[in-house]
């Protein structure tokens, strides 16, 4: 594998290879406030709840809707780096990204997938463009969703016990972090949290994010306001 390439859209059957990596990076992005977190995957299957289009991973605790998704590629963040997931969801654009660890294993699980799933080979700069492979504080991407774009990102934050609590939700996908602040790091109004280890993080943007009353809570405050909610509007 050395250019990116399309998956074929098999939902469960594709996203349950996941299980037998061990623990990846699940990047999640939304204007204003993103986030990585390290975890394992395990089963993916259809929400209990009536009516519900999600399938959704217990393990992870991550929620998808295939019908939102428009494809998922196997993307190359640079040379001499392990192929990351990348998904790419109908008018959101590329809001989830799953990072495999660079080993032996990765690669042997990520040739089967690719052999097995393999759809087409595309470019890695149209990619690019379109926000695959972004940073957690990279959100000009997303000033391309489409005008009243339905799938407009909700997110909730609440602080309890000296832990952070993030949930990123819309039509497309549902994620969220749990994890207790080390680390801090500021740049005017973009605000950096992370976990020991820095493996678990959150990047948050005081100035994008914009409150679903046309207001928000100030998420640079010394601590983040308890059961706090907040759109990111394209």
């Amino acid at each position: 594998m050395i250019q990116p390439l399309r998956l074929r859209n098999c939902h469960e059957a594709l996203l349950n290879q996941f299980l037998h990596f061990d623990s990846m990076h699940l990047v999640v992005r939304s204007k204003g406030l993103s986030f990585v977190r390290e975890t394992k995957f395990g089963i993916f299957a259809g929400e209990q709840a009536s009516g519900s289009q999600f399938i959704r991973d217990p393990e992870s605790g991550l929620s998808l809707s295939p019908a939102c998704l428009n494809a998922v590629y196997l993307f190359f963040p640079g040379a001499q780096r392990v192929p990351v997931f990348e998904f790419d969801f109908h008018g959101y654009g590329f809001g989830i990204a799953i990072q495999p660890r660079e080993t032996p294993r990765s690669w042997e699980l990520l040739n089967r997938i690719a052999s097995s799933f393999g759809d087409q080979v595309v470019s890695s700069s149209d990619l690019g463009e379109r926000g695959a492979g972004a940073w957690l504080d990279e959100w000009g991407w997303l000033d391309r969703q489409e005008t009243g774009s339905k799938t407009e990102a909700r997110i909730s934050g609440a602080v309890a016990d000296g832990r952070l609590a993030v949930q990123v939700s819309n039509p497309a996908f549902k994620a969220g972090i749990l994890l207790t602040p080390t680390f801090e790091d500021r740049d005017r109004t973009v605000r950096r949290i992370a976990a020991q280890g820095g493996c678990d993080a959150i990047v948050v943007d005081g100035s994008v994010l914009a409150g679903a009353r046309g207001e928000c809570h100030d998420w640079n405050d010394d601590s983040l306001p308890a059961d706090s909610a907040c759109a990111a509007r394209p």
